[in-house]
């Protein structure tokens, strides 16, 4: 017959060398897993840096051979449309990268950049912080986002430069033809 005390011997609990074992594995996977997450962001946050370059080759290529932007009816140095610009690159047959990259949306046009003066942008919209800082730090060496070619210039980027906030995704103006002051 069992007594109390026989059954409360034969119920053996985890010794404190199992549970810290346990513990251990688990925090190695978490550890894993929050590394994977990191690798993951920053990958995503260079394919979205590498978003300007892939469309400046075809243009400066178009330039080269044309004379003039992509798009420019007037031949006046102002990009009239993305959709023209777009037209232009594929007549050449010089190709073009796709207008949304990561959820990143692309259009190029000639608009009154920054509340400054007219030139050809290349807007980025719906770009994490996280990218939106790096490659304003990869081109113009610092995340100021108000001097150089990446700013922070409103979802039209028409208004006067900001430094970068906190809203998360954000947008782009990047002057690739001409720097302001």
């Amino acid at each position: 017959m069992k007594t109390l005390s026989n059954v409360i011997r034969s119920q053996r609990g985890f010794t404190l060398v199992e549970l810290a074992i346990v513990l251990v594995i688990i925090g190695i996977i978490l550890g894993a897993v929050l590394k994977g997450q990191d690798l993951i962001e920053n990958a995503n946050a260079k394919k979205i840096a590498n978003i300007p370059s892939q469309w400046e080759v075809p243009i400066w290529a178009y330039y080269d051979r044309n004379g003039g932007f992509p798009g420019d009816s007037a031949k006046d140095g102002a990009i009239d449309s993305h959709a023209l610009l777009e037209t232009a690159l594929d007549n050449a047959g010089l190709g073009r990268p796709q207008a949304t990259v990561n959820g990143v949306t692309v259009a190029i046009s000639n608009i009154n950049a920054c509340a400054a003066a007219n030139r050809n942008v290349m807007l980025l919209t719906n770009v994490p912080l996280m990218a939106a800082k790096q490659l304003d730090s990869n081109v113009d060496g610092a995340e100021d986002a108000t001097k150089g070619r990446v700013r922070n210039c409103g979802a039209a980027g028409t208004t006067a430069a900001a430094a970068w906030g906190t809203t998360d995704p954000t947008n782009i103006t990047y002057l690739f033809d001409k720097t302001i002051p």
